[in-house]
């Protein structure tokens, strides 16, 4: 049985996923809450974690690469890793093995729902949203494929357009199919290379193409209440 070194009051929650998009944006929205959040990038470096720090919460992806969350969260407890640990499982996987007794959170609900629990968990309250602090009103994530001439063209484009809206209200990330085919690719059905999908607000949207024309990137931008810079 393994006894963690350490505890980490300063970052309470442990969050497992091979996706780096989602890492990123739950790892964004926690921050603005005031949770800090340890990142993982696999099952084997979220065991070596749990070895080492003692979280009060664990949030946890279902298929990654080298293998699952709920075989991991399983070898974890059977560990006493987990001894009053809250465990949550985030999962865009229909499909779940050894789920049982499990708290499961679907990623299609978006990653609001999700901090909500843990905020609830945690026992902290949402924090009140200052007058000069604004929220993220959209999320988009562009899939290239590595320095095609359509993936590059795309890529400016999106870096021209963005320039003109406020920066603090879009969380706009690119995942390079080139570099792995992460969870999140098959979460949004990508199919072609340059695509870019608007995560939230929901219905999910998707753009195929260079974005030569960025008007229907344009319409999603305003109808999601993302600001123009003055």
């Amino acid at each position: 049985m393994f006894a963690p070194e350490a505890t980490r009051p300063d970052q309470p929650v442990l969050y497992v996923d091979d996706d780096a998009a989602s890492r990123y944006l739950l790892v964004r929205a926690l921050a603005r809450e005031g949770v800090s959040v340890t990142e993982a990038a696999g099952v084997h470096e979220g065991l070596e974690l749990l070895k080492q720090h003692r979280f009060r919460l664990v949030i946890s992806d279902y298929r990654m690469r080298d293998g699952t969350g709920t075989r991991m969260l399983k070898q974890a407890a059977s560990s006493g890793l987990l001894e009053g640990i809250e465990v949550l499982l985030f999962t865009g996987s229909t499909h779940i093995e050894g789920g049982a007794g499990l708290k499961i959170i679907p990623k299609d609900g978006g990653t609001d729902n999700l901090v909500a629990q843990v905020l609830q968990l945690l026992g902290r309250p949402r924090l009140p949203v200052p007058p000069e602090r604004t929220l993220v009103r959209s999320e988009l994530v562009l899939y290239t494929a590595g320095r095609s001439p359509a993936s590059m063209r795309a890529l400016r484009q999106m870096k021209t357009l963005l320039a003109r809206y406020e920066p603090s209200q879009v969380a706009f990330t690119v995942i390079d199919l080139a570099e792995g085919r992460p969870a999140s690719a098959e979460e949004d059905h990508i199919l072609l290379t340059p695509t870019l999908v608007q995560r939230n607000p929901r219905p999910r949207t998707w753009v195929v193409g260079d974005l030569e024309d960025t008007t229907l990137v344009e319409d999603l931008l305003e109808h999601s209440g993302v600001e123009r810079r003055q």
